[in-house]
C-alpha cells in the first residue's frame, strides 16, 4: 500500500474521505506539490524547519499525517529556515479540510470550476484529476507560488490554466464558472459580488467566511439563484487562512497601550461569556463587524481578567475588567464606537433567539451592497 493509500484508508475509516473523491485522492500524490523545504507545527504553536534531503523521515510524515504543511510566512518575506515569522500565508491545506470543502462544492461531470488561491497546486491537481484539467481554472495572487504550481502541475500531467492576479477578481474571461471555490477565507460584509458574476445561475460557490471576533472561518456553500443573489448555509467551522485583501486589520500598539479615560460605565453581563463558545462568537461577529478581541490574563493573583475589544480602523477600544465574583463589571470605552454596548447587544440577541447555532444562519450575497447579510432560518 503507498503512502497515498494509507492515508486515504485513514481518512475513509474516520468517514472524512467520501467515495465520489476517493479516486482523485488515490491518483494524486500530495508530496508532488510539497516544497522540499517546509515548516511543521509542533502542536504546541511552534515551528520547525524541516528539509527533505537532511530529514526524509520527518518530511514524508508531515506529508502523509492528516495535518497541513506550511510552505510561506509573511508573504515570503521570512526565508527558511528563519521559524520566527509572523503569519503563515501558504500552507498545502490539511487533507480532511480540503475534502470537505471540495465535497460542499458537490461537482458534476463536466463541471467547469474556477479555484481562488492556488497555492502549492494540491487542491488544483484533485479537481484536475476528478474533472479533467480543461474544465478547471486556478487563480493565485503570489507571482512566485503562481509559477511553482504551474511547473508542479505541469510535472504531473495536469495542464490546468493557473492565473496569477487578483482572487478576489476572478476570472472574468473564463467565465462563466458552474462552481467556484475558495480554501482562503473572505471577510464577512465584503464577500466578492464577482464570484457569484461569475457563477452560472443555479451553480455553487464555496469559501469559509470569517469575521474579526469569531476568529476561525464558518464554511458556507452558496446557491446562486436567478435574482442577482447567492444565498448560503453554514456547513461548520474550518481553520483557514485569510484571502491576502481580506487579512484581519493590524492593531497599532499605540492602540493598545495606555488605553487611560474613555466613557465609563458597568455591566451585569459576564464579559466571558461573548467569547466563551465559537457559536457565540460567530453571532456576535456577524452584527459587530470590524471588532476584535483579546483576553488579557490577571498578572498578579487576586488581580481582575480583562477583557478587550479594538476596532483598528476607527481606533474604538472597550475594556472589560472582571474578577469572577457576583456583580457588575467596570466597562471603559473610547473611540466613535461603543465596541462593548455592540457586543453585549448583540449577545443579548442571540441569547434571546435560544442561541441559534451557525447552521440556523442565512447568509445572502447580493450585487448592491456585495457584502453577507445574515438572518436566521429554521
Amino acid at each position: 500500500m503507498t503512502r497515498t493509500e494509507r492515508l486515504a484508508a485513514e481518512l475513509a475509516e474516520h468517514g472524512l474521505l467520501c467515495s465520489a473523491w476517493r479516486s482523485a485522492f488515490t491518483s494524486v500524490r500530495r508530496e508532488w506539490f510539497v516544497p522540499p523545504r517546509i515548516w511543521i507545527d509542533d502542536g504546541a504553536g511552534r515551528r520547525r524547519p524541516v528539509d527533505r534531503e537532511a530529514d526524509p523521515a520527518a518530511w514524508y510524515d508531515a506529508v502523509y499525517t492528516n495535518s497541513p504543511v506550511l510552505t510561506q510566512f509573511d508573504d515570503g518575506n521570512t526565508v527558511w529556515p528563519d521559524s520566527t515569522g509572523r503569519h503563515c500565508t501558504s500552507s498545502t491545506s490539511r487533507p480532511d479540510l480540503l475534502l470537505r470543502v471540495l465535497e460542499a462544492l458537490d461537482v458534476q461531470e463536466g463541471n467547469r470550476v474556477l479555484e481562488i488561491g492556488t497555492g502549492t497546486g494540491y487542491g488544483t491537481a484533485l479537481l484536475a484529476a476528478r474533472l479533467g484539467s480543461e474544465n478547471v481554472v486556478s487563480v493565485e495572487v503570489d507571482r512566485v507560488l503562481a509559477g511553482v504550481a504551474r511547473v508542479s502541475l505541469a510535472e504531473h500531467g495536469f495542464s490546468v490554466r493557473v492565473v496569477c492576479g487578483d482572487g478576489a477578481a476572478g476570472d472574468p474571461g473564463g467565465a462563466p464558472f458552474d462552481r467556484v471555490v475558495s480554501t482562503a477565507a473572505v471577510r464577512l460584509g465584503g464577500f466578492p459580488w464577482t464570484w457569484v458574476a461569475q457563477t452560472r445561475t443555479g451553480g455553487t460557490v464555496v469559501a469559509p467566511v470569517r469575521s474579526e471576533f469569531a476568529g476561525a472561518a464558518a464554511l458556507v456553500r452558496f446557491d446562486v439563484t436567478g435574482d442577482d443573489r447567492a444565498v448560503g448555509r453554514v456547513l461548520g467551522v474550518v481553520d483557514a487562512l485569510p484571502l491576502r485583501q481580506h487579512r484581519p486589520a493590524v492593531v497599532s500598539p499605540s492602540v493598545l497601550t495606555g488605553l487611560t479615560g474613555g466613557r465609563f460605565s458597568r455591566t451585569g453581563l459576564e464579559p466571558w461569556r461573548v467569547a466563551g463558545t465559537w457559536e457565540a462568537r460567530w453571532a456576535v461577529g456577524v452584527r459587530v463587524p470590524g471588532c476584535g478581541w483579546r483576553h488579557a490574563p490577571p498578572r498578579d493573583r487576586g488581580a481582575p481578567h480583562t477583557l478587550l475589544l479594538v476596532d483598528a480602523v476607527t481606533r474604538s477600544w472597550a475594556r472589560v475588567r472582571y474578577d469572577g465574583r457576583p456583580g457588575t463589571s467596570e466597562v471603559r470605552q473610547d473611540g466613535p464606537r461603543d465596541l462593548w454596548n455592540e457586543v453585549e447587544a448583540a449577545y443579548r440577541e442571540w441569547v434571546a433567539l435560544g442561541r441559534p447555532g451557525p447552521d440556523r444562519y442565512l447568509v445572502t450575497v447580493t450585487p448592491s451592497e456585495q457584502s453577507a447579510a445574515v438572518r436566521l432560518v429554521h
